[in-house]
């Protein structure tokens, strides 16, 4: 009885770790995908203040200097009006997941809902996606 019981728990684990990694492998913002979309046409609807009264209760928008963003539980939406600017997303537990430059536009970082760091040039933030 307990080498059965054993054996069950065992196959229980297996099939979670094949059901995952599977997945894993069809989520479009798994682990360590490195993906910013550049987006154009009129995004003006993505940066809503804080007393627009469509705006979600789901939603976080921060603007500094030349850059504004907004999150979202599908990513982050990032508006830079002008000139470019150093990005750096990091996760919770502080790997980096996307390091670069944005030149004049609107992006988009398709991410999971959780907490992330956004360093846009010298000044971080704490970016929260529900």
């Amino acid at each position: 009885m307990k080498r059965k019981f054993t054996l069950l728990i065992l196959i229980l684990c297996i099939a979670g770790v094949i059901f995952a990694q599977n997945s894993a492998k069809t989520d479009s913002r798994a682990g360590s995908q490195n993906t910013l979309i550049r987006v154009d046409g009129n995004q003006n609807s993505w940066i809503k203040s804080d007393t627009d009264g469509s705006a979600s209760t789901n939603t976080q928008t921060i603007e500094s200097e030349n850059v504004a963003f907004t999150t979202t539980s599908e990513g982050i939406y990032i508006s830079n009006v002008s000139g470019i600017n150093k990005i750096k997303l990091f996760a919770l537990t502080g790997q980096l997941l996307l390091n670069g430059d944005l030149a004049q536009g609107h992006f988009f970082i398709p991410v999971r809902k959780g907490i992330y760091f956004l360093r846009i040039n010298n000044k971080s933030f704490k970016v929260v996606c529900k």
